[in-house]
């Protein structure tokens, strides 16, 4: 046997006993979870029955958490129940997302042959192709719902079917994030390995088709966070939908069966997806990672200076408006104008009045300070350990050898333990327990959700480093690529928990808390309410994640998932 199939088959073997670990490690991380989730519970149901704290905590830890606190139903009935349609759902989903990121792709190949010569064309094409992709991951699921649905309802009367099981609305919605993704992953690989010849074209589709396959297959995570937000705004019955409505209820034996559903599914794809990429890398007689076989002009150079500047220079623009809202908002955002209350867009108010006639204007200015501050909070808090992993990951690699991925892996066992858990699932969990707040989720969100996802990005990068450059370059430079992304990444978190009523508390204005609740509820009485929130939303992630994508290209790193791994 030849020492490259040795190492892949201590490379697979490694995978499977890494795989328990991280089963091991995360029924361990849902049992302290579950402590923390009693304790609080005691707290709300002692006051309640008349019982002191210690009595009823007793009494819920030496409950049968094999059944439901309400319905007394097996947890295990309660989630088979839901958990077909989930698991349709996603993979309806993950099946058109890869249909149509093929398509794109392929789509792009043709494009590219024709608008290669003369440069001027084919850089205009590299910063379009960075637009609608970054627009694409820019795209929160929430808001492109939640908007069509409010001008549906306003301009053509339609309604999504509710409660009739799966129809194409979801999936396709399911499938919209995921597709970007999958594009840009597949760009990765025609970056590296631009075809010439017939049989060079039959490889570079082989190996576009692998990298798209095991690209969704760890996507799983993602797909089930699109899922859960596809139930609740088509009020499909499915497995999350459950799992939110037992957060609410405090029916911890069913929040605790659905989440080990949900680890074990997405750990075990994701071994798939491992064992996938090893065979062919080592087996297939082509390298998903491998280098190209001649020499390339460096990434560096696709896409013009002058559009990194631009990037920079608009995520400059959105910090400087969060510091200076208070001279810019003509109101405060709490300030009540009663007499005022749904007023439409005018003179005195810009974007209209919410329905407590404050400004919808100076909230939205706010909303936009509170996001981007929650981001920088989180950023701050998790970018020297995030460096502190990749540069321990990096020098291990650099062993090249078994011993060398296995202590790597080693390094990197805390992270994948933590995203063997869905990030929504994940941050909804943590913010049932330590109750709702901006300091809470930056901490949450930041410590515990973003940062293996910022580690990720990082390993990632070193994994693929430009041309000519060492691990420690890779790591050094991946930093502000992987600051820029985290900071999209904090924004969506924190609209997204706020959206359903987890994250910020109102009064507090934050976009994601805007969309939801009132946003909805006077959509057709008022539909600014509805439809102002998320256009900042979405350019704030559209602006950070442009500027991250752009550093990342200028300064030559191939690969192409690096800011995926922030919604994994």
């Amino acid at each position: 046997m030849s020492e490259d199939s040795r190492r892949a088959l201590i490379s697979a073997g490694r995978r499977v006993v890494f795989t328990g670990l991280i089963i091991l490690g995360a029924w361990v991380l849902l049992v302290g979870l579950r402590g923390a989730a009693v304790a609080t519970t005691a707290e709300s149901m002692a006051e309640e029955a008349g019982v002191s704290q210690e009595a009823m905590t007793e009494l819920l830890k030496e409950g049968d958490w094999s059944r439901s606190w309400w319905t007394d139903k097996s947890v295990a009935e309660e989630v088979g129940l839901r958990l077909g349609i989930t698991l349709q759902l996603v993979v309806l989903g993950g099946v058109m997302a890869l249909v149509v990121a093929a398509v794109l792709l392929f789509l792009g190949v043709l494009i590219s042959l024709v608008t290669d010569r003369p440069p001027w064309l084919a850089k205009i094409r590299q910063v379009m192709r960075m637009v609608l992709v970054s627009s694409g991951v820019a795209y929160p699921v929430f808001f492109g719902t939640q908007l069509l649905m409010v001008y549906g309802a306003i301009w053509w009367e339609w309604s999504p079917p509710v409660g009739q099981g799966i129809t194409w609305w979801p999936v396709f919605f399911v499938s919209m994030p995921i597709t970007w993704l999958l594009v840009q992953s597949g760009h990765g690989v025609l970056a590296d390995r631009p075809g010439g010849t017939a049989s060079s074209y039959r490889l570079l589709a082989q190996d576009i088709a692998v990298k798209l396959v095991t690209t969704l297959l760890k996507l799983v995570g993602a797909l089930f966070v699109v899922a859960m937000l596809m139930e609740q705004m088509f009020a499909l019955p499915g497995l999350w939908r459950l799992f939110l409505s037992s957060i609410f209820t405090r029916d911890y034996p069913v929040v605790f069966g659905a989440a080990w559903t949900f680890v074990i599914i997405v750990v075990l794809v994701k071994l798939a997806a491992d064992l996938i990429e090893i065979a062919y890398n080592h087996f297939g007689g082509r390298a998903v990672t491998a280098e190209p076989a001649e020499e390339q002009p460096p990434l560096r150079r696709s896409i013009p200076r002058a559009w990194l500047i631009v990037s920079l220079v608009l995520v400059l623009a959105s910090v400087v408006v969060a510091v200076v809202v208070p001279a810019l908002a003509p109101y405060d955002y709490n300030e009540i104008h009663i007499a005022d209350r749904l007023a439409p867009p005018g003179a005195d108010y810009r974007l209209g009045t919410d329905s407590l006639g404050r400004d919808l204007f100076s909230r939205l200015l706010y909303g936009i300070r509170v996001d981007i501050q929650a981001a920088g909070m989180m950023v701050g808090m998790l970018v020297i350990v995030a460096a502190g992993f990749g540069i321990a990951g990096a020098a291990l690699r650099r062993m090249d050898n078994w011993l060398g991925d296995t202590l790597e892996d080693l390094v990197m066992l805390p992270r994948d333990i933590l995203c063997a858990f869905p990030w929504l699932m994940l941050l909804i969990l943590l913010m049932s327990v330590v109750g709702v707040g901006l300091v809470q989720v930056a901490m949450m969100a930041g410590l515990v959700v973003l940062l293996p996802r910022a580690v990720g990005m990082m390993r990632e990068a070193y994994s693929s480093p430009p041309d000519g450059r060492g691990w420690l370059y890779s790591v050094l430079w991946s930093i502000p690529v992987m600051m820029m992304l985290a900071m999209a990444g904090g924004i969506l978190y924190t609209s997204t928990i706020s959206f359903l009523g987890l994250g910020i508390p109102p009064p507090q204005p934050e976009l994601g808390g805007m969309l939801s609740a009132e946003g909805r509820r006077y959509m057709l009485q008022a539909p600014w309410m509805a439809r102002w929130p998320g256009i900042p939303l979405v350019l704030l992630i559209l602006v950070w994640v442009m500027a991250g994508d752009a550093l990342l290209e200028r300064l030559g790193f191939r690969s192409k998932a690096v800011w995926a791994k922030v919604v994994e």
